[in-house]
């Protein structure tokens, strides 16, 4: 799994890893007021998004399993926005669910080849 201090190079410079920090830290304290076990769901969340876009740059991986990755990441994202989109304020999930497909969604059309 792709830890904090490695890059994962997207388009002009930018790299997802950074992108998924961005959002774990403007996201934080909405979660860490929902309690503990949100804010870990949050960075478990984010975590897992890291390892499948770490797994989608192995080369040597079976394509057919990085689909079948990228599927399970999608409908975790999904059902992790929908769970939270009760708890918090609607503005707030709905930027952080275009924020988080957005990093999915680009992922697999730049290293899933």
């Amino acid at each position: 799994m792709y830890g904090d201090s490695e890059s994962i190079p997207h388009g002009e410079g930018l790299d997802f890893s950074s992108l998924l920090k961005d959002v774990e830290e403007s996201y934080s304290n909405a979660f860490a007021e929902l309690g503990p076990s949100a804010l870990a769901n949050l960075k478990r969340r984010i975590d897992s998004m890291k390892a499948f876009l770490g797994l989608s740059l192995d080369e040597g991986m079976d394509f057919r399993v990085k689909l079948i990755d990228y599927a399970k990441v999608r409908t975790d994202v999904f059902k992790f926005c929908r769970c939270y989109a009760r708890r918090l304020a609607g503005p707030i999930m709905e930027k952080l669910k275009a924020e988080t497909y957005e990093i999915v969604e680009d992922g697999p059309t730049i290293y899933i080849r």
